[in-house]
């Protein structure tokens, strides 16, 4: 059987296509253009595509379904939150928690796992997560993205100037945009930095284990500094996806 996995971001959607078990493609695309992507990738393979999509935004599960209902007759698994069916989470509100970060937690264990892990995914929100080695989501902290950093003061102060791209070794800056450079690069580093220390430290007092360290998502490279001995995973919510699907349908077969 053919798989499709997709994961809607905030601002993007990334998607993952295998034909009987090999990777076929792994791309990014708006919702505007998911159509005419996988369209191009899909063919005629003559099997059954077997779809799940973990989506953080409802508005656009429609226009998705529209999409989908052409490339295949199956139930789409909708991984809408941390209730879904497939994922574990030990949230206070299952319901109210992401997707995305249930599935990473999901990969997580299924993939890579063996000992508890920080998951730090780092998009238009980072998330800096407690993962359990079993891959059950324990909790975590959200904390604004580069990006999210940076439009935030534009859209409060829009007088100042653009950040600079470079900032140099002295102790303060001279000029306005490479102040704000130095000012958003200083908050972003130190803050997911000290989230990362807290979710360590709550997750060695339970364990003796050796806690990993995960960078995922379209900020990892900006962290890695930070945290040089991590585990870079590109894809990791898409391969929670799969696992998922798999869960799924494992379950479905034995009942």
């Amino acid at each position: 059987m053919d798989t499709l996995v997709i994961d809607v971001g905030n601002t993007r959607i990334h998607w993952r296509m295998r034909r009987r078990g090999e990777e076929l493609c792994e791309d990014h695309a708006t919702l505007e253009t998911m159509q005419t992507c996988i369209s191009e990738w899909s063919g005629e393979s003559g099997e059954p595509l077997r779809v799940a999509i973990s989506c953080l935004r409802p508005g656009h599960r429609t226009a998705l379904e529209k999409v989908l209902h052409k490339l295949t007759a199956l139930p789409i698994l909708w991984i809408e939150n941390g209730s879904a069916e497939g994922v574990s989470v030990e949230t206070d509100y299952p319901e109210k928690t992401g997707a995305d970060r249930a599935l990473a937690a999901l990969a997580w264990g299924g993939l890579h796992g063996r000992t508890p892990a920080v998951i730090i995914d780092a998009g238009t929100a980072v998330t800096v997560d407690a993962v359990s080695p079993e891959g059950i989501l324990l909790g975590g902290w959200i904390a604004p993205g580069w990006e999210a950093l940076r439009s935030s003061l534009s859209a409060a102060a829009p007088e100042l100037p653009c950040g600079g791209t470079e900032v140099d070794s002295m102790p303060w800056a001279r000029e306005t945009s490479h102040a704000l450079c130095g000012g958003f690069e200083a908050y972003f580093h130190a803050g997911i930095v000290d989230l990362h220390s807290r979710v360590q430290a709550g997750l060695q007092t339970d364990t003796d284990l050796e806690i990993a360290t995960v960078l995922t998502g379209g900020d990892a490279h900006r962290l890695q500094a930070d945290f040089p001995a991590a585990l870079v995973i590109p894809g990791l919510v898409l391969d929670g996806l799969e696992l998922a699907l798999e869960r799924v349908d494992s379950e479905q077969r034995a009942d």
